[in-house]
Order: structure tokens, then sequence, then C-alpha cells
């Protein structure tokens, strides 16, 4: 949940700063709205537990402009390392998700 919760609110602070590091205009404000969209949906979806949502979120989000964000000087950097943490929130989630049934005696799986 912190993950989207800080990506989603450095997306907010990038589209509205009054001096903003990334200049969005046009077709890059939609991506950046679409981006916070994206991480309002991770930090809910963490919140719910749900491990596949979030690794599918975190290949919509890394890979286009997470990934190349990682690498800016500035605080936008932030924006890819936390688009990491919707991999590790989404694999943690799916594993606990399994984990249940595998540790369950024969007599109560029926």
């Amino acid at each position: 949940m912190i993950s989207g919760s800080g990506a989603c609110v450095a997306w907010m602070y990038a589209m509205w700063a009054p001096t903003p590091a990334l200049h969005l205009s046009g077709f890059g404000f939609a991506v950046a709205l679409m981006m916070a969209m994206l991480a309002a949906i991770a930090a809910h979806a963490a919140f719910h537990g749900h491990g596949v949502t979030l690794i599918v979120l975190f290949f919509a989000s890394f890979f286009p402009i997470g990934l190349f964000l990682m690498g800016e000087a500035d605080w936008v950097g932030v924006i890819g390392f936390l688009n990491l943490g919707y991999l590790l929130s989404g694999l943690v989630a799916w594993r606990i998700a399994i984990m249940p049934l595998a540790t369950k005696p024969a007599k109560a799986r029926l």
C-alpha cells in the first residue's frame, strides 16, 4: 500500500507542481494521469491482497516508464523504485494466498 500511495502522490505532484521536474504537456500529462490512476489501483489491490493484480500493474507501469525514471537524478527517480514495490508486494500477497492450502492437513482439504 505504501508504494502505491507514494507513487500516486508523486505522480500527482509531478502533474501539478509549480516547477515540475518532468515537463508534462498534452500526451505526457495524460500518461502521468494514467500512471497516477494505476498507482491508486495498486494501493487498493494491495489493501485487499490481490497479488496477481499487483504483478500485472507492475508490468504495466514499470517497463514503459518506471525503468526510465529510475535513471533520473531528480526526485522522480523514486517513482521507479516505488514501482518495484508493486512486484514485491504482489509476490508476497500471491504466496500468502497459496500457502494456506499447502499447509492444511489432508482431512481439512475435503
